[in-house]
């Protein structure tokens, strides 16, 4: 009897055992198949970036970056050029100065007015003019560049040239207005082209942050080419040289290409420890969730990358898309852990479109007002519709990146005015700064600002 209750006894407790070892397995059979789900999710991801010949590596990314096809390297020539241009002894020269000093007006005066910095400008110029003639120089070869980056530092990857590059902007831009108040149209134009290729020195910079640095500069050279515009005599080779300087940016291809940077950057955060105040140590949780994480990143990377390749309106559209799916994902705190690195490291899209979408609208509105300025040049009076100036002065109509439809122009108070939409998609009649979401304006009245 006592032998049965034993037998009982153990056949219980090996029950109570199986079950046990099953109620253990069972879920470590359940997170392992999850794993590698993961695991297949992000190899899948993997294999569509090398189908399309994008990088995965820093190494890779180092063979992407190279110079346009034909190109003549002037890289060194832009180092030589601005390097001077970002000391402490440059700082204290320009400091009281418009554009290029800290303390300095923000503003310089049009042409024909008085401008009191005149002299020092001058002066400044003068002090750097080895930096000036390497600047043309760099621009009468084309401009391209590639830049020594070491991408293995990934996030951390510093880029002293792009400060340097900026100094450069600005110091072209005091050159061209200070051509302006000599009346100079040609001399003039020599500093405006070398304010537009300045920025294809970092055109094929696979780092977000140049690309916006770029748009900055492209910006500057748009505004200044504006505002000399109706203030110069210019001849009409001169103004088709202005629109093809204007048109020579594709900040769609370029943004894109940044963003395949990006894509390593985070791709080597994720295979890394992060830096968290200054200690490297790995976070909690990461090396559990870090394919799931990172396939979740690319999938959605990928999918904004492919609106790039159409249309800024496309991108948009795409961008919201990966913003939604994103938030979605991270809804309960468990999955906000599950996907915290993409939630870390997933660029706010919304700002890199608005700059991208506002930098092409700017390129193809300064077009517009210089072909109204050849019409006036031709004809004795500017264009009244848009259409008045195609073929002879655009090609065709430019399209407005935000909406699609053709750029908005018009005369107000005799000068043109042509805008774009802006991110509201709300045609506001070209109204400008004074609203949350202004229409991107460009005018030939220099009594207005944009």
């Amino acid at each position: 009897m006592g032998e049965q209750k034993s037998k009982r006894g153990r056949n219980v407790a090996i029950a109570l055992a199986a079950i046990g070892l099953a109620g253990f397995l069972i879920p470590c059979a359940g997170i392992l198949t999850w794993r590698a789900s993961s695991k297949a999710k992000l190899e899948k991801q993997l294999d569509r970036i090398r189908a399309n010949g994008q990088p995965t590596t820093a190494a890779e990314l180092s063979k992407h970056y190279v110079l346009p096809a034909g190109a003549e390297d002037t890289t060194q020539l832009w180092i030589d050029a601005c390097t001077p241009l970002d000391t402490k002894q440059f700082s204290t020269a320009a400091s009281d100065l418009p554009i290029v000093g800290a303390d300095g007006p923000d503003e310089i005066p049009l042409p024909g007015m008085p401008w009191k910095e005149q002299a020092a400008v001058e002066q400044l110029l003068a002090d750097y003019a080895e930096s000036m003639q390497l600047m043309h120089q760099a621009t009468a070869i084309g401009g391209d560049a590639r830049f020594d980056h070491d991408f293995t530092r990934g996030i951390e990857l510093q880029l002293p040239h792009v400060q340097s590059l900026r100094s450069g902007a600005r110091m072209l831009k005091l050159e061209a207005h200070t051509n302006a108040h000599h009346g100079d149209a040609a001399a003039c134009l020599q500093s405006l082209e070398a304010l537009f290729t300045i920025g294809r020195a970092i055109e094929n910079d696979p780092i977000l942050v140049s690309q916006l640095v770029m748009i900055a500069m492209d910006g500057m050279a748009v505004h200044t080419t504006v505002d000399l515009l109706p203030h110069l005599q210019w001849n009409d080779s001169q103004l088709q040289r202005l629109q093809l300087l204007v048109r020579q940016p594709n900040y769609l291809d370029s943004v894109r290409n940044s963003l395949l940077g990006e894509q390593v950057f985070v791709m080597h955060a994720f295979e890394n420890p992060i830096a968290i105040d200054g200690e490297r140590s790995v976070l909690p949780g990461l090396p559990f969730f870090r394919a799931g994480d990172q396939a979740l990143y690319l999938e959605l990377m990928g999918d904004y990358t492919e609106g790039l390749k159409v249309s800024w309106s496309e991108s948009f559209r795409a961008a919201d898309s990966a913003q939604t799916r994103l938030t979605e994902a991270t809804k309960s705190p468990i999955h906000g852990i599950r996907f915290l690195l993409t939630t870390l490291f997933f660029p706010a899209l919304e700002a890199v479109n608005t700059a991208g979408a506002r930098a092409d609208s700017y390129a193809k509105l300064a077009d517009v007002l210089i072909a109204a300025e050849r019409y006036k040049l031709a004809k004795s009076e500017y264009p009244k519709t848009i259409e008045e100036m195609v073929p002879a002065y655009l090609p065709s109509v430019p399209i407005d990146p935000h909406d699609n439809a053709p750029v908005r122009y018009a005369l107000r108070d005799g000068y043109p005015i042509a805008w774009c939409v802006g991110v509201d998609m709300v045609d506001d009649g070209g109204i400008g700064g004074d609203k949350a979401e202004p229409d991107v304006a460009l005018t030939l009245n220099p009594e207005k600002e944009d």
